[in-house]
């Protein structure tokens, strides 16, 4: 028995609850990752099965089985692992329902509160609320899970009703299977080793017990460590449903038809899950629940261990076939976020400059990037010797850039240097909001025009608070900024030029397109992969 505080797995134990013939059971809560603060119920597997030859590879294969088993009528498996030799499995917490117990001594003050979780429990409690409608949706909820488990090859080998969780809600009834596949795994023999299932030296009197109950719930050929097969299942349905019955306080004659029932049950008249539920008393059509009862299983003649076979082969088939289609899904659709991205990034290109790509101007330092937006964006360029107060220039400025006209208007402003006597200011004086001016700073405006055939930047003008500069040439040197007025009175001897701007680095490939195309081919195979699959009209049927 673990004490509490014990860590196993992401959990740690709260309480131990009981012993049955499947292991150890525990509450416990999550102290690590999604499963932090999340209280557990644990099941935890018996020593002297867990240290059987080759017992942990058959727990991971059925364990990750029993995690996909999930849907209507199944209380399914959420975790499981391995912690030294101690083998887990962790389920979600069921509350039930809290009742003030009956029939307590007057002497007493407070009658003491039970929790109803089972239907063993409802049934000691209050086997009065138990009524054929009451029977009616808890066996629905109980056939629906075990047809989907079935269908898995999942058979429960071990239900009786201390393993159906039930809930009220105002009038009506749910229920739930759990443990599922628990009896397969207490089962195990290893191969060669001439060892079987069976009891085990840690088992208490309270687990010899649920042993004990569970073979009342059996066939009579069943033997208590026998491999399960379905029809334990079917003739568990009939004796908990005539259980139900011979524990009620209602009158036999509304029992009428659950006698019936239960008794084909129990002799094992109906051939599978589905044709049990069709005969349910009161049940209707099977159509809304999405169960078909096939008679195929009736006539095709098949034993109980062939048809197990065929249903856990159609069910790897299926496994396998959804596997697929998830991968080219995911493929597919990362293909074709890449190749829209793509697409997205050569119509933004045909527009805009790349964005925080450098354009250089040839022989000179000045330079631009330009942030990706569509109307406006970041933009980073070179301060002009004009707007330094030392006259050098050179240094790196940051601004913002905006459409205009077609334009790129590219804002920038820098700090001018400090004169303490004229300011009558201190450095530290101009720190914090509203604590400068428009005057406190150069501020400039450089027009630039994309010309997406040739990448490249064409200089339009420059504006500031004094001046209008444009790009001209005094006679063979290069072309540079000029004062507007001055071309203006140049008398012809400067003219107006053309500055361009040009990536410093070319194009590099397209990782989305590239990408793109590499998910689009992983999804074609996948394709093909799915389309190998032998799901026959069989299979689709069931």
């Amino acid at each position: 028995m673990l004490s509490e505080g014990t860590r196993i797995g992401p959990f740690r134990i709260q309480q131990w609850i009981r012993e049955g013939g499947c292991g150890q059971s525990y509450s416990g809560e999550g102290w690590e990752g999604d499963e932090k603060g999340e209280r557990r119920f644990i099941k935890l597997l018996p020593r002297e099965l867990s240290e059987k030859t080759g017992f942990s590879d058959f727990f991971f294969q059925e364990g990750r089985a029993l995690e996909q088993l999930q849907g209507p009528g199944i209380w399914g498996l959420r975790k499981f692992g391995v912690m030294k030799w101690k083998h887990w499995l962790s389920y979600d917490w069921f509350d039930g329902a809290e009742f003030q117990k009956d029939g307590v001594a007057e002497e007493e003050e407070q009658p003491p509160v039970v929790n109803l979780r089972s239907l063993q429990d409802w049934m000691i409690e209050r086997p009065g609320e138990i009524g054929p409608d009451a029977l009616l949706a808890i066996m629905t909820d109980c056939h629906r899970g075990l047809d989907r488990a079935h269908a898995y090859g999942v058979i429960h080998g071990n239900l009786k009703p201390s393993n159906v969780l039930v809930e009220k809600r105002d009038d009506s009834f749910s229920a739930w299977v759990c443990e599922l596949g628990l009896c397969k795994l207490m089962n195990f023999q290893s191969v060669g080793m001439g060892e079987a299932g069976g009891s085990y030296s840690s088992q208490s009197l309270q687990a010899q017990e649920s042993l004990s109950e569970s073979g009342r719930f059996r066939p009579d050929s069943a033997g208590l460590h026998d491999v399960p097969e379905e029809s334990w299942d079917l003739s568990a349905l009939g004796k908990i449903a005539r259980w139900v019955i011979e524990g009620s306080s209602l009158h036999s004659d509304q029992w009428i038809e659950w006698m019936e029932w239960s008794g084909k049950s129990m002799n094992l008249a109906y051939p599978s899950i589905a044709h049990s539920m069709q005969a349910l008393p009161g049940i209707g059509s099977l159509e809304e629940y999405g169960i078909k009862a096939d008679d195929s299983v009736r006539k095709s003649g098949l034993s109980d261990e062939e048809v197990k076979e065929k249903r856990e082969r159609r069910w790897k088939i299926q496994q396998l076939a959804s596997s697929l289609k998830f991968k080219r899904g995911m493929t597919g659709l990362v293909g074709l976020l890449c190749l829209f991205s793509f697409l997205c990034s050569e119509a933004y290109l045909a527009f805009y400059p790349s964005p925080w790509t450098e354009y250089s101007l040839e022989g000179a330092s000045d330079k631009y990037q330009l942030g990706l937006g569509l109307w406006a964006g970041q933009a980073w360029g070179i301060v002009p010797s004009v707007y330094d107060d030392d006259g050098h220039g050179g240094q790196d400025v940051v601004g913002e850039w905006e459409r205009e006209d077609g334009l790129f208007v590219l804002n920038f402003r820098r700090f001018r240097k400090l004169d303490d006597e004229e300011s009558g200011k201190k450095l530290w004086q101009f720190i914090g909001k509203g604590a400068t001016s428009p005057e406190d700073y150069h501020v400039w405006k450089d027009y630039l025009r994309f010309d997406s055939s040739t990448r490249s930047l064409e200089w339009i003008k420059r504006v500031d608070e004094r001046e209008v500069y444009l790009p001209a040439r005094s006679g063979s040197d290069h072309p540079r900024l000029f004062p507007e007025i001055r071309i203006r009175r140049g008398g012809g001897k400067i003219t107006p030029a053309k500055l361009f701007f040009h990536q410093t680095k070319g194009a590099g490939p397209s990782w989305s397109l590239f990408l793109g195309a590499g998910f689009m081919l992983a999804c074609w195979i996948y394709h093909r992969e799915y389309l190998k699959v032998p799901i026959g009209e069989e299979d689709v049927k069931n």
